[in-house]
C-alpha cells in the first residue's frame, strides 16, 4: 500500500484514499505512516520504494533513450566584456556611469575602450 492508493478503511469502514502522514515523539519527527484521509486512522507502514532505475528506464524507453546532446553553457568571452567590468566604471548607488564618456550606461553595454578589472589591478 502507497499514499494515494484507494482502499476500504478497516477502521471506519468507508472507500477512502491512503494519505502519507507523519509519526511524532513529542515534538520530535520519528518517521512517516499511512493513514485514512477520512478518519486518520493509521493503516500501517508506507512500502520502501523500488530502485528508481525502472522509472528511469521507462522514460528513456518514452523519449528515445539517452542519446541527448550535451551542451556548453560557458558563457564564452563576451561575457566579461560588458561595462559592469569595466575599468573606467564609477560606481553611484543610482545609476552607472562611465569615466571616459561621463554618461549613464548599461551593465551589459560593451564598450570599444573596455578595460578589464582585474587585469588594472595586477
Amino acid at each position: 500500500m502507497k499514499a494515494g492508493d484507494i482502499v476500504t478503511c478497516p477502521h471506519c469502514g468507508e472507500r477512502t484514499v491512503v494519505k502519507l502522514g507523519k509519526k511524532f515523539s513529542g515534538w520530535q519527527v520519528c518517521g512517516e505512516v499511512l493513514t485514512c484521509a477520512l478518519c486518520s486512522a493509521e493503516l500501517g507502514m508506507p512500502e520502501k520504494a523500488k530502485s528508481d532505475s525502472s522509472a528511469r528506464d521507462k522514460l528513456a524507453a518514452l523519449l528515445g533513450g539517452d542519446e541527448t546532446e550535451h551542451v556548453s553553457l560557458a558563457p564564452g568571452e563576451e561575457y566579461r566584456r560588458g561595462c559592469r567590468n569595466c575599468a573606467h566604471r564609477l560606481e553611484h548607488p543610482f545609476k552607472m556611469l562611465c569615466g571616459l564618456t561621463r554618461s549613464e550606461v548599461e551593465p551589459m553595454h560593451v564598450c570599444p575602450e573596455f578595460r578589464d578589472r582585474e587585469e588594472k589591478g595586477k
